[in-house]
């Protein structure tokens, strides 16, 4: 194993997207654009300004999807230069005592482990399946207590971006749900908010069918990263040329927060299998990470040379073809694959991790399983039907891997993937989202 230097990410957020999303990037060409506008579905071109308080931010920091939204909005609103706009960031763990902090740091717990299978994973399964966040039983309550202290009586502007506080703050004024997925199950549906932030039209519909009016429903456009968006289209035109090529190609291979077992063994089978096909491969993993700890081990047994690196190094150009990424938060990970993004081809993940990206960005995807959830097999089916997904759905499969894309390079149909992800949507929602919120509850230049 080689140590190869990469670039300095440091802890200021402000200085952490200028110095590492700002650098290096390349102006895309125009912008893309949603589709033309339903009647029925108010889209964020027009917004009127109106004088309102400043806007608080609650996480639930569990896993990466929901909070990924959060820090998406946060992000757009640095690179607009109206993060002022932002009162606060708060967090359900550091607001909530005794019983309920108890009760929130359990329901961590069960993520993490449940999604692995076994007594625990029926557990955590049941739950899901049988949970109804319209409905606060005596759990939920106990979740919610102090949250409903801190927040049920204030009509600060409020983003949450996770269904369960939706019913938790339920009535609440100006209570903002960020609904960032492109498929919304049964959980996801819960009423309450003000306004319900949806990524497309057809999510859009679902919130309507769920209760919501028209007027509530806002319709941005995809949620991608506004690092990656900057660099978007001159990196689908380089993939394009290189999937036309005999160029090596280069995967990258990511997990959910949550690293579930089935999953892991699945990725670091699919890695091995296209190093073995002379593909490169680029692990993003959490540092000491199950998905870390296994590739290391794969790569030492098969001989195979690799490198490290994380936000300490700076990346050089020659680099062997194996490359395991470590990151110790979100934002460091959203930071290293907006770097690396460019000289992808594909991606291996669950289906309910940056879908967005096959279907906004042109990045076919390959996707692991059993599918955990509710959002992963929605997910799957929708990929799978737009022709820009495809399932990896045994041991011999993940075995065969490399040569398995290979062969769909040589008959173009990886090629076909990639384009018919690109130009569908728009991916500019975290952009279009700050500056709604700007316009809706700032009314003024920040600083008068």
């Amino acid at each position: 194993m080689t140590k190869q230097s990469h670039f300095a990410v440091t802890h200021t957020d402000a200085r952490l997207y200028d110095e590492v999303w700002g650098r290096r990037t390349v102006t895309p060409s125009a912008p893309l654009t949603p589709p033309a506008p339903a009647p029925m579905f108010h889209y964020m071109q027009d917004p009127q300004p109106v004088a309102q308080p400043r806007i608080d931010l609650l996480y639930t920091n569990i896993g990466r999807g929901h909070p990924f939204y959060l820090d998406g909005i946060a992000e757009a609103l640095i690179r607009r230069g109206r993060i002022a706009l932002v009162r606060q960031e708060r967090d359900v763990f550091d607001i909530s005592r005794g019983l309920s902090r108890t009760a929130w740091r359990t329901a961590r717990w069960l993520y993490r482990k449940g999604s692995s299978g076994g007594l625990i994973g029926v557990i955590y399964d049941r739950l899901r399946r049988n949970g109804d966040y319209n409905k606060q039983g005596l759990l939920s309550s106990i979740l919610a207590r102090d949250i409903r202290r801190t927040f049920a009586d204030s009509d600060q502007p409020l983003i949450i971006a996770h269904p369960s506080l939706v019913g938790m703050l339920a009535g609440r004024p100006n209570l903002i749900y960020q609904h960032g997925e492109l498929v919304a199950p049964g959980e996801s549906l819960v009423r309450g908010a003000s306004k319900v932030l949806a990524p497309t039209e057809d999510v859009a519909l679902r919130f309507l069918a769920a209760g919501y009016d028209r007027s509530s429903v806002v319709v941005t456009g995809l949620c991608v990263e506004p690092a990656i968006v900057r660099q978007a289209s001159d990196s689908f035109a380089a993939r394009t040329e290189r999937l036309a090529s005999d160029r090596p190609l280069t995967g990258a291979f990511f997990s959910s927060g949550a690293e579930p077992s089935p999953h892991i063994d699945t990725l670091v089978d699919t890695a091995l299998s296209a190093l073995r096909n002379n593909h490169r491969v680029i692990v993003f993993a959490r540092q000491g990470g199950k998905l870390a700890r296994a590739a290391m081990h794969a790569m030492h047994l098969s001989r195979r040379e690799f490198a490290v690196i994380d936000r300490t190094n700076i990346l050089h150009q020659e680099l062997p073809a194996a490359v395991i990424v470590e990151f110790d938060s979100r934002r460091e990970e959203n930071a290293l694959s907006a770097r690396l993004f460019p000289s992808l081809d594909y991606f291996v993940g669950p289906s309910h991790e940056r879908s967005n990206w096959a279907v906004g960005l042109g990045l076919p995807l390959f996707m692991v399983e059993p599918c955990i959830g509710p959002f992963a097999p929605l997910n799957r089916d929708l990929l799978v039907g737009l022709g820009v997904g495809l399932v990896v759905g045994s041991e011999s499969a993940a075995d065969q891997f490399g040569s398995y894309v290979l062969g769909l390079r040589e008959t173009g149909h990886l090629r076909q993937m990639a384009e018919r992800g690109w130009g569908g949507y728009g991916i500019d929602g975290f952009d279009k989202i700050a500056e709604w919120l700007y316009l809706e509850f700032g009314g003024h230049e920040i600083g008068e």
